[in-house]
């Protein structure tokens, strides 16, 4: 009957530890949030299933202690789960410097030579109501190639 009485405070208590896991970015939030709500459900499943005693008087302190154990439990899973994976993002950047820096070094593509392009001095002229002010067109005599090295 006392344990009833304190079941707000307890479940409160377990919200809290939970919350109080995840601290860092977002993500290692929701790493650990996501860990944690999965242990906090595995707990509490699993303290339905223990023996509730008598005419099943344990069944719900059980459950809320499994599913503040689950919960705290998965938290760290989720964080550990989280640490890896930021591991193997920085190894995987690392990896792809060092590709990038060893690409550079073997060469570097060649560069392009500038289009030869002739200007062309087009004079005034009148065509039917039209004027056509003087002006210059150009002309591209030799397209942009590749240079070689």
């Amino acid at each position: 009957m006392g344990f009833n009485k304190f079941k707000k405070q307890i479940v409160l208590i377990v919200s809290v530890s939970a919350l109080l896991l995840q601290t860092g970015c977002s993500t290692m939030g929701k790493s650990v949030g996501l860990g944690s709500a999965i242990g906090a459900g595995t707990g509490a499943a699993l303290g339905g299933i223990v023996d509730a005693g008598n005419n099943g008087q344990y069944r719900t302190r059980n459950v809320i202690i499994g599913a503040g154990v689950g919960a705290i439990a998965g938290g760290f899973v989720g964080n550990a789960i989280h640490e890896n994976n930021e591991k193997d993002k920085e190894l995987s950047y690392l990896k792809g410097k060092e590709a990038q820096r060893k690409s550079q070094k073997a060469g570097s593509p060649p560069s392009l030579q500038e289009p030869k392009v002739e200007a062309v001095w087009v004079e005034s002229k009148v065509t039917g109501n039209r004027y056509i002010e003087g002006h210059f067109e150009y002309i591209i005599t030799e397209p942009t190639r590749w240079e070689a090295p």
